[in-house]
């Protein structure tokens, strides 16, 4: 394959860039991230030149049992792999970049992003085993020539260091990507939204510009991050135990609040979660991440220390079922033990599709006796880091762009923009209405949708992703090839206990009457593993891990098979 180095621009002469012939229509197709808040992943097509903005993953609901991630389809790009230039990453949060260690090894292009983000991504290859030698720092001063397409960045601020907007002139026109950013004079990390060279583009004259909705439905502007600090300080002088604080893992600038306050009332600081861990670690070897000297202690260490002097670092904010912090809650955890003078800080709202289990995690923690903040009882816990209402209204005014594009949202917040930019003065027909799949054409300062490409949800299924790392990837051939069982237990709503005994059916993993003696086993496991789960309260999601962590590591040791395990859990 060959390797397309980029070439750094002298941008004082742009009307060199405008030459080239534009004869041909300029294709851009989201295969991810419309009418959805994750899983963010955009193609640009023109001629025989390609590139993707962002690669992000998507999390399961509640429809998807058994499934860990859900990652875009790439299906459209397998025979135009040599026309793919590269890969630009807007920021380092995972619904931009979690895709990469299971889309990247079948593109294998250069990825291009600035330099914390480039951190987080090598750590990911690195626990995936994948070759780091592709992931290019780029300085948000630089420029790349990617074949059609020449690539500028600007600062914007964002609740993860190092966030830009992605300048893409073509030989149609000067696109703005605008992925997650805020408006916010005073970060944590010092990163203000460049509102002047945004302006500049705006001059030029911007044919389109892609732009995060998410917020829209919020009034005014958003708080600053740096309030959260005072926050956090308050919700310790509260707690006369251990203060557990869970957001996003890639969400620096929280981490660097939260290590302040431990810092100033005394606190020992304990990061735990695997994600946690290597984002906090990639932060601060880069410098991102400012820590005292001996504040830090290893999780194993926290039993050494006076509750009321320990802060720790949690992951499991949207309440994974596999995550640290829901495993505390559920007294599975070998180094996280909660006691009725703790805390937990919720500092991040659910994301849709993780409402319902963010809620049940709350209510678990609850039973324990724990003191939880989160932001329906707490307003102030979390700031948003993507733009309100009237940011979104400034960056737009300052763009002024021919068409808008609202992406990173659910069609309510897309239909929310569209309202919003017409009362602005713009015409609907402006703003495009769009779904994953869509095939946009610009050609002459038009556009038009000419059709669409297939795209389906692609899972990812693994055991304990980001603790074992054994991770499978199951598209529907392959559930075929191995089956599927389904374990349906009955439990005491209040104890978690089996209050019947467990059945378990195979259909396409091996024929019942010539393996009943393999399912007997596979019920007693079951039975051993729940009896083990012994506490106040039961959590159907994380009994449910149980039963799929500890059936397919048997099956697998028993037949070197491992089939999509479901399971049905009934609570009496």
């Amino acid at each position: 394959m060959k390797t397309f180095r980029p070439k750094f621009l002298n941008m004082q002469n742009k009307t060199s860039l405008l030459l080239r012939n534009n004869n041909q229509p300029l294709r851009i197709i989201p295969l991810g991230g419309v009418g959805d808040v994750t899983k963010n992943m955009y193609v640009y097509e023109y001629g025989q030149d390609i590139i993707i903005v962002d690669c992000g993953v998507g999390f399961p609901d509640e429809a998807m049992p058994g499934v860990d991630l859900v990652i875009p389809d790439v299906s459209y790009l397998r025979d135009k792999i040599n026309k793919i230039r590269g890969i630009i990453i807007t920021h380092g949060h995972e619904d931009h970049i979690g895709s990469l260690p299971y889309v990247w090894p079948e593109i294998q292009v250069p990825i291009y992003t600035q330099r914390l983000t480039a951190g987080f991504i090598r750590a990911k290859f690195t626990e995936h085993n994948l070759p780091k030698d592709k992931i290019i720092e780029v300085k948000i001063d630089q420029r790349l020539d990617l074949g059609s397409f020449k690539i500028s960045f600007y600062q914007v601020s964002h609740s993860v260091p190092d966030s830009t907007g992605v300048v893409i002139r073509t030989p149609q026109g000067l696109i703005i990507h605008q992925a997650d950013f805020k408006i916010d004079w005073t970060p944590v990390s010092g990163q203000v939204t460049d509102v002047g060279r945004v302006a500049q583009l705006g001059s030029e004259g911007v044919l389109l510009l892609l732009i995060d909705c998410l917020r829209v439905e919020k009034p005014g502007f958003n708080k600053s991050e740096k309030s959260i600090e005072e926050s956090f300080e308050k919700a310790a002088l509260e707690t006369p135990g251990k203060l557990l604080i869970t957001m996003t893992s890639s969400n620096v600038s929280r981490m660097q609040q939260a290590i302040n306050v431990a810092a100033k009332l005394g606190r020992k600081v304990a990061v735990v979660g695997r994600s946690f861990e290597n984002n906090f670690q990639v932060a601060r070897d880069l410098g991102y991440l400012q820590v005292p000297p001996g504040i830090m202690i290893a999780p194993d260490a926290t039993s050494s220390f006076a509750p009321n002097k320990l802060l720790i670092l949690i992951a499991g904010a949207q309440g994974q079922s596999d995550s640290s912090l829901v495993r505390a809650a559920n007294e599975e955890h070998k180094q996280v033990q909660l006691k009725e003078d703790d805390s937990v800080v919720f500092s991040a709202d659910p994301i849709p599709s993780t409402e319902s289990a963010q809620n049940a995690l709350i209510d678990s923690l609850s039973r324990l006796g724990l003191n939880v903040y989160y932001s329906a009882v707490t307003s102030d816990l979390h700031v948003s880091g993507h733009a309100a209402l009237e940011e979104l209204r400034l960056m737009v005014n300052l763009v002024k762009p021919k068409f808008l594009f609202p992406i990173g949202g659910t069609f309510r917040h897309m239909e929310a923009f569209s309202k919003m930019v017409t009362q602005m003065g713009y015409d609907k027909k402006q703003v495009l209405d769009v779904e994953d799949g869509d095939i946009l054409e610009i050609k002459n300062e038009g556009i038009k949708l000419t059709g669409r490409v297939d795209v389906q949800n692609v899972y990812v299924d693994g055991l304990g992703i980001g603790d074992i790392g054994h991770v499978v990837l199951r598209d529907r051939q392959k559930m075929s090839e191995e089956g599927v069982v389904v374990v349906v237990v009955s439990v005491d709503s209040h104890t978690g206990q089996l209050v019947s005994d467990v059945d378990i059916i195979s259909r396409g993993f091996v024929f019942e009457e010539m393996a009943k003696e393999l399912l007997e086993e596979a019920k007693e496991v079951v039975k051993n593993a729940l009896q083990k789960h012994t506490h106040k309260t039961a959590d159907w999601r994380f009994i449910r891990r149980i039963i799929e962590d500890v059936l397919d590591k048997f099956l697998y040791r028993a037949t070197e098979r491992r089939p999509l395990i479901l399971s049905v859990v009934v609570e009496v």
